[in-house]
C-alpha cells in the first residue's frame, strides 16, 4: 500500500483504512497507529545518523616543547588553531614594574593539580572538547560513584573541579597529561572567567530595591504596605501586556563573568603561578577559567613578538617538558623603550 499520498494530508483527513487493526471502527481514527505509519523525514534521520557516525578521535600526539632548546618537536600553531584552557586558582593581588618602573597591579593565579581527563568529540556542536580536572580530591567518600567509575576509566586522580574546553583537532591532548603555567606565554593575552565577587553567593529572591537599585514608594504620605514595592509594571489597554525584559523582583546571585584581553605580565613556572595584569572576577581560593584570548585572536594579536619581529615560539598543544628546567621567572621579551618615560618632566619651552 502506498503510504506517500497519505503524507499530504493532515492527520485528522486521513482515513482509518490506514490501521488495520479488526477491532478498531471505521467511523474513528487511529492516531496512534497513524502516528506510527508515517515515517520519518529524511533530514531528521539524516541528522540523527550524522551524531551516531561521529568521526574517531584522531592519534595522539605526544609533542615536547622546551624555549631553551633548538631541538622540538610539536604541532605546528595556525592562526586557525583553538588550544585547551586551564584551571586556576586566586590568590590574590600584588604588584608589578616594567621597564619604565611603572607600577602595575596584577593579580595571581595558581594551577594546581590541572590534568586532562579526557578528549571527546561533541556531536551536537560537532566539535571535540578536552575535559580538564584541577585540585585532587583526597576524601573519597565527597566523590559520587558515578564519578569515581569515571575517573577510575581514564585512571586520573578524582578532582574537585571539573571543566570543558572546546578545541580544534590539532589541539588533541590525550587523558593524563599535566598543565601547568608554562602553557601560556609572557606577554600574551588571556580571557578569565568566574563568578563575579559581588554576586558570588546565591542571595536567593530578592525584591527590586535590592536587585535593580530602585528607589521604592514613598515612605509616608498614604503608602500603606507597599514601601519596596516596584509600583506599575504595565501599561493601560493598549498595549495590554508587560513588556518582556522588565525590571521586577527575581533571583539574585550565582552569575558567572568574563573579563577579556588581560596580559599576561609574569610566569613562576617552578611554583605554577601566572600573573595577571588588572583584576580577576571571583573572590580568594576560588577556581578561574583561564583561556588563550578570544577577540584578540581574530587579528593575530594573542601572543608576543620577539625582537626579529617574528612569533615567539608557542608551546603547542601544551607544555609537556619539565617546568623546573626553565627559568624561575618568565619575563615578556623588552624590545625597545619606545616613547617618553612616563615619570620625566615635560622641557620648558624656549623664552
Amino acid at each position: 500500500m502506498n503510504i506517500l499520498k497519505y503524507l499530504q494530508k493532515p492527520c485528522f483527513l486521513i482515513k482509518s483504512k490506514i490501521s488495520s487493526h479488526a477491532s478498531f471502527s471505521t467511523s474513528r481514527i487511529n492516531f496512534a497507529r497513524v502516528r506510527h505509519t508515517v515515517p520519518e523525514t529524511l533530514p531528521i534521520r539524516a541528522a540523527r545518523l550524522a551524531r551516531k557516525n561521529a568521526p574517531p578521535p584522531p592519534k595522539p600526539i605526544l609533542p615536547y616543547f622546551s624555549p631553551t632548546s633548538d631541538q622540538h618537536k610539536a604541532n605546528e600553531w595556525t592562526s586557525q588553531s583553538v588550544r585547551t584552557g586551564l584551571l586556576a586558582i586566586k590568590r590574590g593581588m600584588t604588584v608589578t614594574w616594567d621597564e619604565w618602573g611603572k607600577i602595575t597591579p596584577v593579580t595571581v593565579l595558581q594551577v594546581v593539580d590541572c590534568e586532562v581527563v579526557q578528549t571527546r568529540w561533541d556531536a551536537g556542536v560537532q566539535k571535540y572538547s578536552v575535559q580538564v580536572g584541577a585540585v585532587n580530591q583526597k576524601i573519597l567518600h565527597r566523590v559520587r560513584r558515578p564519578q569515581l567509575f569515571h575517573y577510575r576509566k581514564f585512571m586520573v586522580e578524582p578532582k574537585k573541579t571539573l571543566c570543558e574546553f572546546k578545541i580544534t583537532p590539532d589541539a588533541y591532548l590525550p587523558s593524563g597529561v599535566k598543565l601547568n603555567a608554562a602553557h601560556f606565554v609572557p606577554g600574551q593575552f588571556v580571557d578569565c572567567k568566574a563568578n563575579a565577587y559581588v554576586l558570588v553567593i546565591g542571595k536567593g529572591f530578592q525584591g527590586v530595591m535590592k536587585l535593580h537599585g530602585f528607589k521604592g514608594l514613598p515612605a509616608s504620605h498614604g503608602t500603606s504596605l507597599a514601601h519596596r514595592s516596584a509600583g506599575s509594571t504595565g501599561m493601560n489597554t493598549t498595549p495590554g501586556r508587560v513588556f518582556p525584559g522588565k525590571k521586577m523582583a527575581g533571583r539574585m546571585g550565582g552569575k558567572p563573568k568574563t573579563i577579556q584581553n588581560l596580559r599576561v605580565m609574569r610566569i613562576d613556572p617552578h611554583n605554577n603561578l601566572i600573573f595577571v595584569k588588572g583584576g580577576v572576577p571571583g573572590p580568594d581560593d576560588k577556581v578561574v577559567k583561564v583561556i588563550d584570548a578570544k577577540k584578540k585572536q581574530w587579528y593575530g594579536e594573542v601572543f608576543p613578538l620577539n625582537s626579529e619581529g617574528k612569533r615567539v615560539k608557542i608551546p603547542f598543544p601544551t607544555f609537556l617538558g619539565n617546568p623546573l628546567e626553565l627559568e624561575r621567572e618568565l619575563v615578556p621579551e623588552v624590545l625597545e623603550l619606545k616613547g617618553r618615560d612616563p615619570f620625566s618632566r615635560a622641557k620648558r619651552e624656549k623664552e
